[in-house]
């Protein structure tokens, strides 16, 4: 009898000590936002969206470019360099983990000929992407239309976005396509939603 006594009192402690545990955890989670749910608020912006960034523009250009030399300097990864870049310097483009980890594979042009897209050049597209995309098979227009101004900037400067042929007229010199990606995709995301004007 009193083994009895002593197992149901064992067990009854295992439950009082169990159930504080599980309360414990349900409020954690019930009070805890996750990234998904923030990810979740974040709005797709669109052709009426607008940022007041005062007179800062040149100073948010200029982190970004950089913050792109930087990254790629000490980490390495031109997609994922151009995305923490821009994600750093740009105050309405959340630090989505997520999106930071895809870019992850897409650095020498995801190939081991790097005879594809500059990852910098898809750092800005996935940035692009992210921020104005849509939803399953919705309107990409908008997209489009900032990563061909992007496109544009890399044909003028290098001729190409093709990775193997950017890194032979820089000789491997990647830090600086980076900068470059880096700062031409914050231009064109604060020229086009934001107050910033570029007056040169």
């Amino acid at each position: 009898m009193k083994d009895q006594d002593k197992s149901k009192d064992t067990r009854r402690k295992f439950l009082q000590s169990a159930s504080v545990i599980l309360l414990a955890c349900g409020f954690k989670m019930k009070n805890r936002k996750t990234e998904t749910e923030d990810r979740n608020d974040f709005k797709a912006l669109n052709e009426n969206s607008n940022f007041d960034i005062g007179d800062r523009g040149e100073e948010i250009i200029k982190k970004a470019a950089d913050l792109g030399y930087k990254y790629e300097d000490k980490y390495r990864g031109c997609a994922r360099c151009t995305v923490a870049a821009l994600q750093d310097a740009i105050d309405f483009i959340p630090e989505d983990a997520d999106l930071f980890r895809t870019a992850s594979c897409l650095d020498g042009g995801a190939t081991p000929s790097k005879i594809a897209n500059c990852g910098a050049f898809t750092g800005s597209g996935m940035v692009i992407g992210w921020l104005c995309g849509t939803g399953r098979f919705g309107d990409n227009k908008l997209s489009h239309e900032l990563i061909h101004e992007v496109y544009d900037r890399f044909k003028k400067e290098y001729g190409t976005v093709v990775c193997k042929e950017i890194r032979e007229k820089v000789s491997e010199k990647c830090p600086m396509v980076v900068a470059n990606a880096a700062k031409w995709t914050t231009e064109i995301l604060l020229q086009k939603f934001t107050n910033y004007s570029d007056t040169k």
